[in-house]
């Protein structure tokens, strides 16, 4: 399944308490439809590892709010990281094809 960013999910601010009060801010996901509506998170650490011809996703996350699930629940389960996953690459998809309207074609943006 495709998600996509304002249908089911939303990208929101997270302020993360550091070391001796220091506040730090991050962009977190929040779900917005499906099973796992309500729950807040956020990655670090995301990676692309290449196995031969394919490619691994890698990634850490934080659960800030798991909403009506169990934290713990949620930390081990396959589908929700799968989902975590699939949000990441359509991000990471989105971004690459962001940048590449902005650099392969100068003209359709009026870029000089």
């Amino acid at each position: 399944m495709k998600y996509k960013e304002g249908r089911d999910f939303v990208f929101v601010d997270i302020n993360r308490e550091m070391d001796e009060g220091v506040v730090d801010k991050v962009t977190g996901i929040h779900i917005i439809e499906g099973e796992y509506k309500g729950v807040v998170y956020h990655y670090h650490k995301a990676r692309v590892i290449e196995e031969g011809a394919l490619a691994k996703l890698q990634f850490g996350f934080t659960i800030v709010n798991p909403g009506e699930h169990d934290i713990e629940v949620l930390k081990n389960d396959t589908d929700y990281v799968t989902i975590m996953g699939d949000i990441l690459t359509e991000i990471m998809l989105s971004k690459v094809n962001d940048e590449q309207n902005r650099t392969d074609n100068p003209q359709e943006f009026n870029l000089q």
